[in-house]
């Protein structure tokens, strides 16, 4: 009975001083600027290819499917850039003592998540900061009015556009988790980092 309860006590020996956290920035941080830079670098492709949500209407006065096209790619963006810097978190963190194997994903998965909150922020804080900074050099004269049609086809399509826009945020979250969980179980098996890249990109 005594051996027992040693071996339970070992398997939940990892507790920490007073003041400390499981959490540890260091992965997160750098999985954030991971998920940050991927984001922006599809961003930009996807401006330079057309991707980005551009004008309401077509040139005939028909509503434009580029909004729809838009939201796709926003969609893929959140996606791989959450993926990429939840896995980076998961597998970059330190596993404490010999916990069990739910509690190990949870902790993978909350510094997913927190990838994911540290970059939705950051992101949100420089679009606000550059639409501001646009609005400060708005030309204040004479106002064109604009036709009744396109003026619903925008509104339309902006609710669209913030509906996937929230979507997407909110995939891109249970994508942070669900990778990290996975590095973090790739940290644990050793798995070779060769395995997760293409073969004409191995040594």
């Amino acid at each position: 009975m005594e051996t027992t309860g040693v071996k339970a006590a070992l398997v939940h020996s990892d507790n920490l001083p007073n003041g400390q956290s499981y959490l540890e920035w260091g992965a997160v941080w750098g999985g954030s600027v991971i998920a940050i830079a991927t984001s922006t670098v599809l961003g930009q492709f996807g401006g330079s290819a057309g991707l980005a949500l551009g004008e309401p209407v077509l040139a005939n006065g028909e509503p434009s499917w580029q909004v729809i096209v838009a939201s796709l790619w926003l969609f893929l963006t959140a996606l791989a850039s959450s993926a990429g810097g939840g896995y980076i978190a998961g597998r970059m963190r330190s596993r404490w003592g010999d916990v069990a194997k739910s509690e190990v994903e949870f902790r993978d998965g909350v510094h997913g998540l927190s990838v994911w909150a540290v970059s939705t922020v950051a992101v949100a804080a420089v679009a606000a900061l550059g639409a501001a900074l646009a609005g400060i050099g708005v030309n204040t004269g004479t106002v064109e009015e604009i036709p009744a049609n396109v003026a619903e086809y925008t509104q339309t399509l902006t609710v669209v556009y913030g509906f996937a826009a929230g979507a997407a945020a909110a995939l891109g979250a249970g994508a942070a988790w669900w990778f990290a969980s996975l590095g973090g179980s790739h940290r644990d098996e050793g798995t070779d980092v060769n395995l997760l890249t293409p073969r004409f990109l191995r040594r």
